[in-house]
């Protein structure tokens, strides 16, 4: 166990405790709240949002800290340019807010262990900057402009620190990193047999495989669909999924995808899923793809 990851343990149980929390008000907001963590998760965008604030964010707090070196440097403390810095400051604190909500969604569905533990670390280092920069905006806004860049300065720090965590979580841990990157599907340019037919029940989602690729086979009277059996969002067994009508929902965290194509329909998933051509020929399953 790495320096970090020691120094992340005591907060297992806050973590534990803060996923609770955030699924418990998820899930009293319903359908609305379904589709609000699906804009704070990226499914939407086929891209994390998370990502995205934390981008702006911190390109905002880079440029505040370049003015308020060059203010002091070169005593640049005109009016034009202290708006500039306050303008910079108050977007930096609002996309990071918008990236400690994003973040918090993504939180809840780390599962247990040390990159729960981590995604806690970042989370609450983050969540302090970002309550620093509120501070600084607003004490800027009354006229203390020294004590702000201060508060500032500490804030960009701690932000900094925040970040490297969050890159440890993405690289080591691949916490929302899409699963099925580095191991796309076995390629059957011509429809190529898997499995007897007489072995696929109806309307039940029934593992399959094509070379080294796992599939999940879901039959609808003389219709077949074909995905790859590894969810996107944290490798989970589709195979083992539930079936709602034109969708099949993972088991470990409840993203959902469409069977004809693998579109993303709910997250925490952000890419699509694997999707193969299938048909029932002479007696056997028979796959072909997968579809661009």
């Amino acid at each position: 166990m790495g320096l970090l990851e020691r120094w992340a343990r005591p907060f297992s149980g806050f973590g534990a405790w803060l996923a609770k929390l955030t699924n418990g008000i998820y899930r009293s907001l319903g359908f609305p709240g379904r589709l609000f963590q699906d804009l704070m998760n990226g499914s939407f965008l086929g891209h994390s949002t998370h990502g995205l604030l934390t981008d702006a964010a911190v390109g905002a707090v880079t440029a505040l800290l370049v003015l308020d070196a060059v203010a002091v440097v070169f005593g640049a403390d005109g009016s034009g340019f202290e708006t500039a810095s306050l303008v910079v400051l108050g977007f930096g604190a609002l996309s990071a807010w918008g990236a400690v909500l994003a973040g918090l969604t993504d939180h809840k569905d780390v599962d247990p262990g040390d990159a729960r533990n981590m995604a806690t670390l970042h989370g609450l280092i983050n969540i302090v900057a970002t309550i620093g920069y509120t501070v600084a905006f607003f004490v800027r806004l009354g006229g203390g402009v020294g004590a702000a860049r201060w508060i500032s300065l500490v804030a960009f720090l701690l932000l900094a620190s925040g970040a490297f965590i969050g890159g440890h979580l993405v690289y080591k841990y691949g916490v929302m990193v899409n699963h099925n990157a580095f191991s796309g599907g076995r390629r059957a340019k011509e429809f190529t047999p898997i499995l007897p037919a007489a072995e696929l029940p109806e309307g039940t989602p029934t593992k399959a495989a094509i070379g080294p690729t796992n599939l999940v086979l879901v039959r609808r009277g003389d219709l077949v669909y074909a995905l790859k059996a590894t969810c996107t969002h944290a490798g989970g067994p589709l195979a083992e999924g539930t079936l709602n009508g034109d969708t099949i929902t993972c088991p470990w965290h409840g993203s959902v995808f469409r069977l004809s194509d693998g579109a993303v329909r709910h997250g925490p998933a952000q890419t699509r899923e694997i999707a193969y051509r299938a048909r029932i020929s002479e007696g056997q399953v028979e796959v072909q793809g997968p579809i661009d």
